[in-house]
């Protein structure tokens, strides 16, 4: 699975975007409102050095859970879209597909992250995910799309600003303290569990407390809870950290205030804040081209996006917690 030739890099650039042609014409969910991980995991196995024939074996493998489009009945294809209206997803698409092809890529991007960072919660972080992983896949088809599932579940979470700011392990406390009085929903899907948390007073007095630079040290705790209990929900934490890195460049400083309170929505939904295990001692730091070669092998597109986003991380923060997060995802120590 190597891609130190320049030809195989050619190649397999080549084959990435052309699976992503095929999967911008699916659904960008499936089931009851669960998100389609096909063209990030796609993205993230092309990153991890995975080779042409195993991208298409993932391909097909994922694509039959999409064959059903889930989306309601469509406006109108002259409608204006509206944010966090699902059904106006065509629309999303449609406009952005325009932008990208008026303006080009960074001009989209400076446009649109204005509008939907304050929805960054969308989908339990998915549209900022994917938009990330479309971003480095350099296809301006799926970037379209990426945004426009952003647009479509924009999910705004609001916070009271001017608190005084804590740090993060203050921060994740407070969190704690809060968990402990109010009873967490116990809908399935995250984005419900986060909106519900969203809701509440005492929520929004505290969710805005955390500091942008503190964002890493509240990732680093989201891998280390994961590491000791394979936590589904916060690893969403660490990933969604990784995607925002990558879209730093587009992002003004200002944008960034609004991510706490989401971050601060997914740890509360979690339900881990209640019991805060110690991390597993034993899940050693293995080296990163085992951890990727190892994730390339993989079906579990959870798990090849957290290793992707730990590699990536580490690179920022280095710290074994990255490692161990990774090797913890593969069940490897």
């Amino acid at each position: 699975m190597s891609m130190n030739n320049p030809i195989s890099s050619v190649t397999l650039r080549s084959e990435l975007h052309a699976l992503l042609d095929q999967t911008v014409l699916l659904s960008p969910e499936y089931g009851n409102g669960l998100s389609s991980h096909l063209p990030m995991a796609l993205e993230a196995l092309s990153a991890l050095g995975a080779d042409v024939d195993r991208l298409r074996e993932f391909a097909t493998y994922y694509a039959t859970r999409l064959e059903r489009s889930s989306i309601p009945t469509r406006p109108a294809m002259d409608s204006e879209p509206i944010l966090g209206r699902f059904e106006h997803f065509a629309l999303w698409q449609r406009h952005y597909a325009e932008r990208l092809s008026l303006v080009g890529r960074d001009a989209t991007l400076r446009e649109a992250l204005p509008v939907l960072i304050p929805g960054v919660a969308a989908a339990a972080f998915h549209g900022l995910i994917r938009v990330g992983h479309a971003v480095r896949a350099g296809h301006d088809g799926e970037l379209a799309s990426a945004l426009a599932y952003w647009a479509s579940r924009h999910q705004v979470t609001t916070s009271d600003r001017g608190q005084e700011p804590l740090d993060a392990a203050a921060w994740l406390g407070q969190l704690r303290e809060l968990s402990r009085r109010r009873p967490s929903s116990t809908d399935d899907l995250i984005f419900s569990r986060m909106a519900a948390w969203a809701d509440h007073a005492e929520f929004r007095r505290v969710a805005a407390r955390l500091p942008v630079a503190e964002l890493p040290k509240v990732a680093a705790a989201a891998a280390e809870h994961y590491i000791a209990t394979r936590n589904f929900t916060l690893l969403h934490v660490v990933t969604a950290t990784a995607a925002l890195q990558r879209l730093s460049p587009w992002l003004a400083p200002g944008l960034w205030e609004q991510v706490p309170a989401a971050v601060a929505a997914a740890w509360l939904a979690s339900g881990g804040l209640s019991d805060y295990p110690q991390p597993i001692a034993e899940y050693a730091s293995i080296a990163w081209p085992s951890l990727a070669a190892a994730a390339a092998a993989l079906n579990d597109d959870h798990a090849i996006k957290l290793v992707l986003a730990c590699r990536e991380l580490d690179a920022l923060y280095p710290a074994p917690v990255w490692r161990r997060a990774a090797a913890r995802a593969l069940e490897m120590s």
